[in-house]
């Protein structure tokens, strides 16, 4: 009689009921590791976004002086900054009345010369005169580019913008000049209902500022135990300066104090919102 070999029950419920322990071991690994993913994708984000608000904002902020009016009065607030932001700066190819012109490359003996964004009709336009004890600023009624020569630079023809004012000022040769247009950082709701960090910039068309364009976020506006996130301003002794109705008087601040707190938890919920912060010191210069 031949002989079968096989599995008895008992055998089978055994083998049964270890593979689904090693199945059931195997899933909850895998849950984790994916969990573990998600976090650190949402960390690794919550760190990109808090790197790319902590660089914008000083850059911008780190050569305005509130005592020459770089700081817009009524304007320093929690969630708002307005400011007088610097697009470009050079010194003046030539005296001219009424106008000032600059050289418009970045190259070669041209490096005095700065444009972070093009100008544009609304600007504001600064020159310093050696005889001068301030800053001297008329609003740009007209933006021509185009080539020439630069006097002070010699005969050579190079790249020139040419911004014209409707003052009967002089801009003396070899002057500081600077380009300055309102420009206001803020901590706004966007239509997905996250808050972000925003510039906005005037614009003469809309006569008020254009709508805010995200700089990065989004952020938590407010999480105990971390606080909130905004700005904060202190005095040239470190006292801070308290946020009325009116904001804070612009002429007193010393230092700007940016807090973020960005959410870092994932699906899991097993990380914590990354918080940063950055301070910015003003100089107090004419």
């Amino acid at each position: 009689m031949l002989k079968r070999s096989g599995a008895t029950l008992v055998e089978l419920l055994v083998a049964i009921t270890m593979a689904a322990v090693v199945l059931g071991a195997g899933s909850t690994l895998l849950v984790r590791q994916r969990r573990d993913s998600a976090d650190a994708s949402v960390r690794a984000g919550a760190e990109s976004q808090l790197r790319a608000a902590l660089g914008a904002v000083p850059s911008a902020l780190q050569d305005l002086s509130p005592s020459a009016g770089d700081l817009t009065a009524g304007e320093a607030r929690d969630t708002a900054l307005q400011i007088r932001a610097v697009v470009a700066s050079g010194v003046a190819c030539d005296s001219a009345v009424a106008q000032v012109r600059l050289s418009a490359s970045d190259t070669g003996m041209d490096r005095e010369s700065s444009l972070a964004t093009a100008p544009r009709i609304g600007d504001t336009v600064w020159w310093w005169s050696p005889a001068g004890v301030a800053w001297t600023g008329r609003r740009v009624t007209s933006v021509v580019s185009g080539t020439g020569v630069c006097a002070r630079q010699g005969p050579a023809t190079r790249l020139l913008l040419q911004l014209g004012f409707s003052a009967p000022d002089t801009v003396p040769r070899a002057s500081p000049v600077r380009l300055t247009r309102q420009a206001r950082y803020s901590f706004y709701r966007a239509r997905d209902g996250t808050w972000q960090l925003g510039i906005a910039e005037w614009s003469e068309v809309l006569h008020d500022f254009s709508p805010p364009q995200p700089v990065a976020g989004p952020f938590v506006l407010f999480r105990p135990p971390d606080g909130r996130t905004g700005f904060r301003y202190f005095d040239a002794t470190g006292a801070e300066l308290p946020v009325g109705v009116q904001g804070v008087p612009a002429a007193a601040i010393a230092r700007l104090r940016m807090t973020l707190i960005a959410p870092g938890r994932g699906p899991g919920a097993s990380t914590l919102d990354r918080r940063d912060s950055v301070d910015v010191a003003f100089r107090h210069a004419p």
